[in-house]
């Protein structure tokens, strides 16, 4: 007799920083399309345009995505704060499609560079690390992604243990870029 299939076990979660306006989630309810299509008109993503609003919620809500908030509301002296669509502001972002099991491929991560410095882009990686660890997903077997930028590869590498793969050249966006690829339940 078969089994059913696995779930997804990863439930959403939301980080914070104790005395900051800024936060990190993977609920989906949180997620602007707008808020992402306008980042990807800016020039600093060059690896992205705009999409029409449909492609980019399939886009954000077909992958696991982690957005880079920042409240917008004054928050009452010892009141928790629950964030909504309408408290916050999307800030950042780090995509990873995934089958939620085995295999995580990373991609549109940014923090806006008026909100850069404050390490939020490091914070968002140890958040979607801490989602993509041996703890919490025991099967998972490959993490891949693709970057033009030299100071960007080591940095994955020092977060994920990432080493390049392969290289791709990319005349339409003016950039070599690298594939990387991290095993990190693979045995020695």
């Amino acid at each position: 007799m078969s089994s059913a299939p696995p779930t997804a076990t990863t439930a959403p979660q939301t980080w914070t920083r104790p005395n900051s306006e800024f936060f990190i989630s993977n609920n989906p309810s949180l997620l602007s399309v707008q808020a992402v299509n306008e980042a990807f008109g800016r020039e600093f993503l060059y690896w992205g345009k705009p999409f029409p609003e449909d492609v980019m919620h399939q886009m954000l809500h077909g992958s696991m995505s982690f957005g880079v908030y920042k409240s917008v509301q004054p928050q009452s002296e010892g009141e928790p704060f629950s964030p909504t669509a309408e408290n916050t502001e999307q800030i950042g972002l780090a995509r990873m499609v995934t089958d939620d099991t085995t295999f995580g491929y990373l991609s549109d991560v940014y923090v806006l560079p008026e909100y850069q410095g404050h390490g939020l882009g490091k914070w968002l990686m140890s958040c979607v690390s801490e989602v993509f660890s041996k703890e919490n997903m025991p099967y998972l077997r490959r993490i891949m992604l693709l970057t033009g930028d030299k100071r960007m590869q080591d940095w994955y590498t020092k977060i994920f243990g990432m080493e390049v793969i392969a290289h791709e050249r990319r005349p339409d966006i003016g950039q070599d870029l690298v594939f990387m690829c991290a095993r990190p339940n693979a045995k020695s």
